[in-house]
Protein backbone atom coordinates (compact mmCIF):
# COMPACT_ATOMS: atom_id res chain seq x y z
CA UNK A 1 0.00 0.00 0.00
CA UNK A 2 1.33 3.46 -0.66
CA UNK A 3 2.11 6.09 1.80
CA UNK A 4 -0.93 8.31 0.74
CA UNK A 5 -3.10 5.29 0.64
CA UNK A 6 -2.10 4.54 3.97
CA UNK A 7 -2.66 7.47 5.33
CA UNK A 8 -6.08 7.99 4.14
CA UNK A 9 -6.58 4.76 5.69
CA UNK A 10 -5.68 5.70 9.00
CA UNK A 11 -7.57 8.86 8.97
CA UNK A 12 -10.58 7.58 7.41
CA UNK A 13 -10.90 4.91 10.79
CA UNK A 14 -10.43 8.50 12.85
CA UNK A 15 -12.48 10.47 10.70
CA UNK A 16 -14.83 8.18 8.68
CA UNK A 17 -15.50 9.34 5.44
CA UNK A 18 -18.79 11.12 4.89
CA UNK A 19 -21.49 12.18 2.47
CA UNK A 20 -20.50 15.67 1.21
CA UNK A 21 -24.06 16.70 0.24
CA UNK A 22 -26.15 15.60 3.52
CA UNK A 23 -23.16 14.94 6.19
CA UNK A 24 -24.09 11.10 6.71
CA UNK A 25 -21.20 8.86 7.88
CA UNK A 26 -20.63 6.62 4.89
CA UNK A 27 -17.11 4.79 6.02
CA UNK A 28 -16.43 1.80 3.19
CA UNK A 29 -19.93 2.72 1.63
CA UNK A 30 -19.49 3.45 -2.27
CA UNK A 31 -22.03 6.34 -2.37
CA UNK A 32 -25.55 7.90 -0.12
CA UNK A 33 -28.65 6.60 -0.86
CA UNK A 34 -29.55 9.07 0.55
CA UNK A 35 -29.10 11.35 -1.69
CA UNK A 36 -29.31 9.39 -4.99
CA UNK A 37 -32.61 10.78 -6.24
CA UNK A 38 -32.15 14.24 -5.70
CA UNK A 39 -29.02 13.97 -7.27
CA UNK A 40 -29.95 12.28 -10.62
CA UNK A 41 -32.43 14.83 -11.03
CA UNK A 42 -29.66 18.00 -10.60
CA UNK A 43 -27.13 16.05 -12.28
CA UNK A 44 -26.64 17.39 -16.16
CA UNK A 45 -27.66 15.30 -18.78
CA UNK A 46 -24.52 16.87 -20.84
CA UNK A 47 -21.75 17.94 -19.02
CA UNK A 48 -20.60 20.81 -21.27
CA UNK A 49 -22.20 24.23 -20.44
CA UNK A 50 -23.50 25.62 -24.15
CA UNK A 51 -21.51 29.31 -24.58
CA UNK A 52 -25.34 30.95 -24.41
CA UNK A 53 -25.99 29.98 -20.88
CA UNK A 54 -22.52 31.97 -19.44
CA UNK A 55 -19.84 34.23 -20.08
CA UNK A 56 -17.30 32.05 -21.39
CA UNK A 57 -14.20 34.28 -22.65
CA UNK A 58 -10.79 32.79 -23.19
CA UNK A 59 -12.16 28.91 -22.72
CA UNK A 60 -12.19 26.30 -25.39
CA UNK A 61 -15.71 25.54 -23.42
CA UNK A 62 -16.58 24.61 -19.80
CA UNK A 63 -18.41 21.48 -17.88
CA UNK A 64 -19.96 21.15 -14.55
CA UNK A 65 -21.84 18.08 -13.53
CA UNK A 66 -24.70 19.10 -11.61
CA UNK A 67 -26.92 22.20 -11.33
CA UNK A 68 -26.21 24.73 -7.83
CA UNK A 69 -29.39 23.44 -6.41
CA UNK A 70 -30.55 21.31 -3.26
CA UNK A 71 -28.24 18.99 -1.60
CA UNK A 72 -25.32 20.12 -4.09
CA UNK A 73 -25.80 23.68 -3.08
CA UNK A 74 -26.03 22.62 0.42
CA UNK A 75 -22.87 20.54 0.10
CA UNK A 76 -20.86 23.28 -1.80
CA UNK A 77 -21.69 25.73 0.89
CA UNK A 78 -20.74 23.58 3.39
CA UNK A 79 -17.41 22.96 1.77
CA UNK A 80 -16.91 26.48 0.97
CA UNK A 81 -17.84 27.74 4.38
CA UNK A 82 -15.36 26.12 7.16
CA UNK A 83 -17.19 22.55 6.31
CA UNK A 84 -14.82 19.45 5.94
CA UNK A 85 -12.22 19.22 3.38
CA UNK A 86 -12.41 15.89 2.72
CA UNK A 87 -15.33 16.54 0.22
CA UNK A 88 -13.51 17.72 -2.41
CA UNK A 89 -12.20 14.36 -2.52
CA UNK A 90 -15.70 13.32 -3.41
CA UNK A 91 -16.75 16.48 -5.85
CA UNK A 92 -13.42 15.99 -7.63
CA UNK A 93 -13.66 12.66 -8.54
CA UNK A 94 -17.55 12.82 -9.38
CA UNK A 95 -16.01 15.77 -12.14
CA UNK A 96 -13.72 13.37 -13.41
CA UNK A 97 -15.95 10.31 -13.68
CA UNK A 98 -18.92 12.87 -15.71
CA UNK A 99 -16.94 14.58 -17.74
CA UNK A 100 -13.85 12.57 -18.42
CA UNK A 101 -15.64 9.39 -18.26
CA UNK A 102 -12.86 8.21 -15.09
CA UNK A 103 -14.64 5.56 -13.83
CA UNK A 104 -13.51 5.29 -9.84
CA UNK A 105 -14.00 2.48 -6.91
CA UNK A 106 -13.96 2.98 -3.37
CA UNK A 107 -11.68 0.74 -1.18
CA UNK A 108 -11.73 0.64 2.64
CA UNK A 109 -12.54 4.40 2.43
CA UNK A 110 -10.18 5.63 -0.15
CA UNK A 111 -11.11 6.62 -3.76
CA UNK A 112 -9.10 4.89 -6.45
CA UNK A 113 -9.28 5.59 -10.12
CA UNK A 114 -9.66 2.08 -12.34
CA UNK A 115 -7.69 1.35 -15.30
CA UNK A 116 -5.50 3.69 -17.33
CA UNK A 117 -5.82 7.39 -17.54
CA UNK A 118 -7.42 8.70 -20.60
CA UNK A 119 -5.45 9.76 -23.60
CA UNK A 120 -3.74 13.38 -22.13
CA UNK A 121 -5.59 16.27 -23.50
CA UNK A 122 -4.25 18.27 -21.00
CA UNK A 123 -1.04 18.86 -19.53
CA UNK A 124 -1.71 20.93 -16.14
CA UNK A 125 -4.74 20.98 -14.02
CA UNK A 126 -4.78 24.89 -12.28
CA UNK A 127 -6.96 26.21 -9.62
CA UNK A 128 -8.87 29.20 -9.51
CA UNK A 129 -7.47 30.97 -6.55
CA UNK A 130 -9.53 30.66 -3.50
CA UNK A 131 -12.05 34.12 -2.66
CA UNK A 132 -10.97 33.28 1.03
CA UNK A 133 -7.61 31.71 2.30
CA UNK A 134 -8.79 32.18 6.34
CA UNK A 135 -10.48 28.56 5.92
CA UNK A 136 -6.95 27.11 5.72
CA UNK A 137 -7.91 25.60 2.68
CA UNK A 138 -8.96 26.22 -0.69
CA UNK A 139 -11.76 24.26 -2.47
CA UNK A 140 -10.49 24.76 -5.90
CA UNK A 141 -7.24 23.20 -5.03
CA UNK A 142 -8.97 20.00 -3.37
CA UNK A 143 -11.10 19.41 -6.31
CA UNK A 144 -8.51 19.79 -8.74
CA UNK A 145 -6.40 17.03 -6.77
CA UNK A 146 -8.44 13.96 -7.62
CA UNK A 147 -8.86 15.06 -10.66
CA UNK A 148 -5.45 15.16 -11.55
CA UNK A 149 -4.78 11.80 -10.56
CA UNK A 150 -7.65 10.76 -12.46
CA UNK A 151 -6.18 12.57 -15.75
CA UNK A 152 -2.26 11.65 -14.60
CA UNK A 153 -1.50 15.17 -15.49
CA UNK A 154 0.81 17.27 -12.61
CA UNK A 155 -1.43 19.75 -10.22
CA UNK A 156 0.45 23.32 -10.39
CA UNK A 157 -1.36 24.77 -7.18
CA UNK A 158 -0.08 27.95 -7.26
CA UNK A 159 0.09 28.68 -10.68
CA UNK A 160 -2.54 31.35 -10.13
CA UNK A 161 -2.74 34.11 -7.81
CA UNK A 162 -5.01 36.88 -6.78
CA UNK A 163 -2.87 40.19 -8.13
CA UNK A 164 -5.50 42.96 -6.31
CA UNK A 165 -8.27 43.07 -3.84
CA UNK A 166 -11.79 42.63 -5.50
CA UNK A 167 -15.17 43.39 -4.11
CA UNK A 168 -17.36 40.43 -3.52
CA UNK A 169 -19.48 39.60 -6.76
CA UNK A 170 -22.65 38.41 -4.99
CA UNK A 171 -24.74 40.90 -6.01
CA UNK A 172 -23.51 42.18 -9.05
CA UNK A 173 -24.51 41.38 -12.74
CA UNK A 174 -22.45 39.74 -15.34
CA UNK A 175 -21.08 42.66 -16.72
CA UNK A 176 -19.95 44.21 -13.52
CA UNK A 177 -18.17 40.58 -12.13
CA UNK A 178 -16.48 40.95 -15.15
CA UNK A 179 -15.53 44.30 -14.70
CA UNK A 180 -14.31 43.45 -10.91
CA UNK A 181 -12.01 40.77 -11.93
CA UNK A 182 -10.29 42.87 -14.69
CA UNK A 183 -6.59 42.38 -14.02
CA UNK A 184 -7.71 40.86 -10.72
CA UNK A 185 -5.36 37.66 -11.51
CA UNK A 186 -1.71 36.95 -12.22
CA UNK A 187 0.16 33.95 -13.26
CA UNK A 188 3.05 33.21 -10.75
CA UNK A 189 5.58 31.18 -13.21
CA UNK A 190 5.12 31.64 -16.56
CA UNK A 191 7.72 29.61 -17.66
CA UNK A 192 5.34 26.13 -16.53
CA UNK A 193 2.16 28.04 -18.02
CA UNK A 194 4.26 28.69 -21.89
CA UNK A 195 2.75 26.13 -24.53
CA UNK A 196 0.57 24.02 -22.22
CA UNK A 197 -2.98 23.14 -22.28
CA UNK A 198 -4.74 23.65 -18.93
CA UNK A 199 -7.32 22.05 -17.21
CA UNK A 200 -9.16 25.13 -14.90
CA UNK A 201 -10.47 23.91 -11.80
CA UNK A 202 -12.97 25.68 -9.88
CA UNK A 203 -16.02 24.98 -7.77
CA UNK A 204 -19.19 26.51 -8.85
CA UNK A 205 -19.40 28.28 -11.96
CA UNK A 206 -22.08 30.63 -11.93
CA UNK A 207 -21.62 33.67 -14.63
CA UNK A 208 -18.49 32.46 -16.02
CA UNK A 209 -16.52 35.50 -15.28
CA UNK A 210 -14.38 33.96 -12.58
CA UNK A 211 -13.20 31.31 -14.95
CA UNK A 212 -12.96 33.46 -18.09
CA UNK A 213 -10.64 36.47 -16.02
CA UNK A 214 -8.43 33.24 -14.78
CA UNK A 215 -8.34 32.18 -18.41
CA UNK A 216 -7.38 35.20 -19.87
CA UNK A 217 -4.13 35.16 -17.65
CA UNK A 218 -3.58 31.62 -17.99
CA UNK A 219 -3.79 33.17 -21.76
CA UNK A 220 -1.71 36.32 -21.54
CA UNK A 221 1.50 33.91 -20.17
CA UNK A 222 1.34 31.66 -23.10
CA UNK A 223 -1.24 28.93 -22.52
CA UNK A 224 -2.09 27.28 -25.48
CA UNK A 225 -5.72 26.23 -24.54
CA UNK A 226 -7.74 26.72 -20.97
CA UNK A 227 -10.95 24.41 -20.63
CA UNK A 228 -12.77 25.16 -17.21
CA UNK A 229 -14.85 22.70 -15.04
CA UNK A 230 -16.90 23.09 -11.88
CA UNK A 231 -18.76 20.54 -9.72
CA UNK A 232 -21.72 22.50 -10.66
CA UNK A 233 -23.09 25.88 -12.56
CA UNK A 234 -26.12 28.11 -11.81
CA UNK A 235 -28.65 28.80 -14.44
CA UNK A 236 -28.91 32.27 -15.53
Amino acid sequence: MRLRDAAQLAAGLVYPRRCPFCDRVLGWMPGCPDCAAELAKLRRAAPRLPATEHILRNVTGAAAVWRYDGCVRQAILRFKNGGRACYGETLGAEIARAVFGCNYDIKRGIITFDGAPPLARFDLVVPVPASDRGRGYEPPELLAGPLARALGVPLEKGALRKARATHPQKGLSAAERMKNLQGAFRVRNAQCIEGRRILLVDDVITTGATVSACAGALMKAGALEVFAVAAAHTEL
